[in-house]
């Protein structure tokens, strides 16, 4: 078992700026782009009206959450990767109680009586597919795993003839049962089902170091947020960048021209729309499906503030979900250094 303390690949990504950061929003500071040119593409931000989920930002049962899926029936799952596990938030009263993982113990077990023994030891990319399957990426065992919604969860298995052993920190699985994992300086692999042999798509000097993945909404195709980039891997292994340049920054535009602060959190909706979590920017970030960059919510500032779109503050976002309700959509954002769970509402398009 590897030393926990040794960090995975988002801590590592912003370790400057935990530096300077406490875990109370009154010592403001500003993000990667604050003062530089944020370049805004002139869109409403008002619809998009920011409050708080769950949590307090002093005491209460979340402490620097971070990666976030969602399951059809509503209820948030939560990554608290310093403590080895997995909240579980409903979504009547939005308290948030424990899921996998043993508080504080870490552990590389399967879990298959969904008793919480040690079974994580730093829990990141969380990912649910459309049968409410959740992939729990676990950095600190090199592996990832396969999790039901009432916690029975099992380390996904594989042959390994050519002895790749790569550091698992993600998973997901296409239309197809294809599963795939990342790692975070070694790239993208697949694991076919019809031997289960594991191979690699594509090395890591392909992305850099990569931060998170998702997939489309038909699970065909999957986006990888990597060093100051999203990527796309179509589903006959093509990749290509769809927004971002080799320069950090906070900068709305079209593809290659548009910038981000670095560590970024991904998640897609039904549109093909990705939605970002722009750590080091403490901004939230659109990207259409044809690349252009949009700033929805946060000023740049690292602080605590419900209100909407841009005039909203955010303490190093780590985690972003989206789901729906009624007429509206929703992205649930794990607020790291508030110790909350915000929550994004904007209506849908006609």
């Amino acid at each position: 078992m590897r030393n926990i303390l040794s960090v995975g690949c988002v801590w590592l990504l912003f370790a400057l700026l935990q530096a300077s950061c406490s875990k109370s929003a009154s010592n403001k500071s500003s993000g990667a782009g604050a003062g530089s040119d944020s370049s805004k593409t002139g869109a409403d931000t008002s619809k998009y009206m920011v409050d708080t989920y769950s949590g307090a930002v002093v005491t209460g049962s979340i402490d620097e959450p971070e990666e976030l899926c969602v399951d059809s029936k509503g209820f948030l799952y939560v990554a608290e990767t310093i403590h080895s596990v997995v909240l579980k938030i409903d979504p009547i009263a939005h308290l948030a109680g424990p899921f996998t993982g043993y508080f504080n113990q870490p552990g590389c077990l399967d879990d298959l009586q969904a008793s919480g023994d040690p079974s994580l030891t730093f829990p990141s990319n969380l990912w649910i597919d459309p049968n409410d399957v959740i992939y729990i990426g676990d950095y600190g065992c090199g592996t990832a795993k396969q999790c039901t919604t009432t916690g029975i969860s099992q380390k996904i298995e594989y042959n390994d003839p050519n002895l790749l052993s790569p550091d698992v920190n993600g998973g997901c699985i296409d239309d197809e049962q294809n599963i795939f994992l990342y790692d975070t300086y070694g790239g993208l692999y697949e694991i076919k089902p019809s031997d289960h042999v594991i191979f690699q798509v594509a090395p890591g000097t392909q992305f850099g170091i990569i931060s998170s993945m998702t997939m489309d909404a038909d699970q065909k195709n999957i986006f990888i947020s990597a060093g100051h980039k999203i990527f796309e891997v179509s589903s006959d292994g093509a990749i290509s960048t769809i927004a971002g340049s080799d320069t950090a920054g906070n900068k709305d535009g079209s593809g290659s021209s548009a910038q981000f602060g670095g560590a970024m959190i991904i998640c897609t909706d039904p549109s093909n729309n990705i939605y970002v979590a722009d750590i080091n920017n403490n901004t939230i970030r659109r990207v259409s499906p044809n690349g252009l960059v949009t700033t929805i919510a946060g000023d740049g500032n690292f602080g605590y503030k419900d209100t909407t779109g841009i005039h909203a503050e955010f303490a190093a976002p780590s985690g972003i979900a989206f789901t729906t309700s009624g007429n509206n959509n929703i992205l649930y954002v794990s607020d790291t250094h508030n110790n909350v769970i915000r929550r994004i509402t904007f209506a849908k398009q006609k």
